[in-house]
């Protein structure tokens, strides 16, 4: 019977022991995190005007490709909470997105509203739904897929 020398489990330990101070470390930083550290401060309603978010948004539309950005909230899984009349009712559905968001918070475009929504997700809450859309989707997408995927949701035809 071979007896194994406390010096070949040394890399274990070590290992382990690793693991144990980034966990810590981890759950420290993330307790000491405050909620608005996390999220992006939304713009006062008092403070919005209809050219509020315009210039970003002219500019991402320039050359947007609906086409493309249907085929992004598919591989971004958007669609899984945001598809159809969905049951769950986790988020609102694409269908219809545009001409409800001409009007979600005046005195936003539907452009800028739809923006909004994707770069600061808690900036409006809308009543029947909770904030659960991920706040980092904003960094995930480039300015030219972002443009694309706020052109297909302003088609009439987004689901």
């Amino acid at each position: 019977m071979a007896v194994t020398s406390k010096k070949s489990r040394l890399p274990v330990y070590i290992v382990i022991g690793l693991f144990v101070v980034f966990s810590v470390a981890f759950v420290v930083i993330l307790a000491l995190t405050t909620e608005s550290e996390m999220t992006a401060d939304p713009i006062d309603s008092n403070e919005l005007t209809a050219d509020t978010y315009m210039t970003e948004v002219s500019a991402l539309l320039e050359g947007a490709d609906a086409a493309n950005g249907a085929i992004l909230v598919e591989k971004y899984g958007c669609i899984a909470c945001h598809r159809g009349e969905t049951v769950a009712k986790i988020a609102p559905p694409f269908v219809g997105a545009a001409e409800r968001a001409a009007t979600r918070r005046p005195p936003l475009t539907a452009a800028a509203y739809i923006y909004e929504s994707i770069v600061n997700p808690t900036a409006y809450i809308v009543p029947e739904f909770n904030a659960v859309m991920p706040l980092d989707y904003a960094n995930q997408l480039s300015e030219r897929d972002l443009g694309d995927v706020l052109a297909y949701l302003l088609t009439p035809d987004a689901d």
